[in-house]
């Protein structure tokens, strides 16, 4: 018998050369029926086809199997090789499935194709699946649900699932299943329109939660949260009844969510203050990855209350973190992103077209929410920050200040994506150059910077390396600043009498893909 679907079933060439004979050193070859069982049984088992969530595995399976009567027996006796099934599979091969499989735990994708938009399956087929394999539920480890047919939800999903491990919902309509989810060895669970009974979902390493419009509420999901202390991943999209039933000024607070092995946590089209205050409840030491995106353009949200909350995440105590270079802040700042990132932890905040709104000032204050909950041992760790993106004028300056407020140790100052225009330059020289007030005195933008790169995406006029001199020269005069040792420019056109008096100036001058002009051209030929 050959494998096959109710659609179509290619078979697969793999395993064609496997009948060779062995090479022994110098001795003649030696066949594979000279090999002890057990050797010929790993042999086999290594050379089985590797995907086995593929629709294409029996194809390659059934041509191992075919080579000859001794390889068919070990196959079929192998119980580890026949563990998954799918819907579209015929009915024979599903049978032989569950025959040979013998006790192993069993992988099983059901999709009806209506989720992907297509034609169901024949019913008279569905039908005859779910009688063939409805009664090994107990030893499902991996379930696959795509399905748009409703009255089948509840014959499926209340099924005893005593392996369960991951359970994947994909649903063409919303639905809300309120029995209980009997898989107490649960740990992976995607939820896409179908709200479950939450009181029953435990013990979870990873959440997904996607375009569900019966829930769950933020009390819900809290509950699953706590009853989840292993959780490592978290993703909760378009979840419309996401209610904030808490409130976040109560005198009697709720207590926090330890979740240490949290790793991930990812967010999108969700109403800012219940997310805000899931995350002022969710304590995750450990946590690398934070996001949340809106794509809708009218939308008007308290975004820096979000970046605050994760920056409490990211922004941890330096005693208790191993992660990655916490030396240094990196700030990316372009159209429609936001992203801070410091050791090997991210937040990231995606606003479709923010240009068209008051995306400049809503990123600036966000930028400062996340750096205002960094603990101060991390705050004075700091010696780099790289700020990438090519704000617009302004917005880079108020990056300057307030990386000066929450950086004072400060050493170098790397920034990339400049145009190399005039202005952009000017900008942040004259963000370096200027004063602030700090303890009733006054204090110049990072006293303690002594190294400072300019990437230019685009050559610019001679005129910004005079201003770039011009800082240079201001800082080496300053009593209240550190004179700069690094200057490190990339992608200027700078003329050669200012290159003569930056070498000067600088014990370390790098002029990398910058073009040297004998004399500075008149303002007008500049300026065009």
């Amino acid at each position: 018998m050959q494998p096959g679907s109710v659609t179509t079933a290619p078979r697969s060439t793999h395993g064609a050369a496997v009948a060779s004979p062995v090479s022994h050193g110098k001795h003649d070859p030696i066949s594979f029926r000279q090999l002890p069982p057990e050797i010929l049984t790993l042999v086999l088992l290594d050379a089985a086809p590797s995907k086995w969530y593929s629709r294409q595995y029996y194809s390659a399976l059934f041509n191992i199997r075919e080579v000859c009567k001794q390889w068919m027996e070990i196959v079929d006796a192998t119980p580890s090789l026949w563990t998954s099934i799918w819907l579209e599979f015929k009915l024979d091969l599903v049978n032989m499935i569950l025959v040979k499989s013998k006790t192993q735990p069993l992988s099983i994708w059901y999709d009806d194709q209506t989720f992907a938009g297509y034609k169901q399956l024949p019913e008279d087929h569905i039908s005859a699946f779910l009688s063939l394999v409805t009664p090994s539920s107990r030893r499902w480890e991996f379930f696959d649900y795509r399905a748009s047919c409703y009255e089948l939800h509840e014959r499926l999903l209340g099924l005893p699932f005593d392996l369960l491990r991951q359970l994947n919902i994909l649903l063409s309509g919303n639905i809300k299943y309120s029995a209980n989810i009997n898989a107490p060895r649960l740990v992976s669970l995607h939820a896409h329109r179908c709200s479950l009974n939450w009181h029953s979902v435990a013990g979870l390493r990873s959440l997904e939660i996607d375009q569900n419009t019966e829930g769950p509420d933020l009390s819900e999901l809290i509950t699953v949260l706590r009853a989840s202390p292993n959780l490592e991943e978290l993703e909760v999209a378009r979840n419309w009844p996401m209610t904030a039933t808490i409130d976040p000024e109560s005198v009697h607070p709720l207590p926090p969510i330890s979740l240490p092995k949290l790793q991930v946590m990812r967010f999108s089209k969700l109403p800012v203050v219940p997310l805000s205050i899931l995350l002022d409840q969710i304590e995750a030491p450990n946590l690398l990855r934070f996001s949340h995106s809106m794509t809708y353009k009218g939308w008007s949200d308290d975004f820096p209350r979000i970046f605050g909350a994760a920056g409490r995440h990211i922004g941890g105590d330096t005693r208790f973190r191993k992660d990655g270079n916490l030396f240094q802040l990196v700030v990316v700042a372009s159209i429609d992103n936001l992203r801070v990132e410091v050791g090997d932890r991210r937040i990231t905040l995606r606003r479709f077209r923010w240009s068209e709104s008051n995306g400049d000032q809503e990123k600036v204050a966000s930028l400062s929410a996340a750096l205002a909950q960094f603990h101060p041992n991390l705050c004075s760790a700091i010696r780099v920050v790289s700020l990438e993106g090519a704000p617009s004028n302004q917005e880079v300056a108020e990056y300057l200040r307030l990386l000066n407020q929450y950086c004072p140790e400060l050493r170098e100052l790397v920034v990339t994506g400049l145009e190399g225009n005039d202005t952009y330059v000017e900008s942040i020289v004259e963000a370096l150059s200027g004063e602030q007030d700090v303890n009733d005195r006054k204090q110049e933008l990072f006293p303690r910077l002594s190294g400072l790169r300019l990437r230019a995406v685009r050559k610019g006029s001679p005129l910004c390396s005079s201003s770039i001199l011009e800082l240079v020269q201001s800082r080496t005069e300053s009593k209240l600043a550190t004179a700069l040792k690094l200057l490190d420019l990339e992608g200027f056109r700078m003329p050669r009498a200012t290159a003569d008096n930056l070498e000067g100036l600088v014990q370390e001058l790098r002029l990398t893909k910058t073009e040297i002009v004998d004399q500075t051209p008149p303002l007008n030929e500049a300026s065009s």
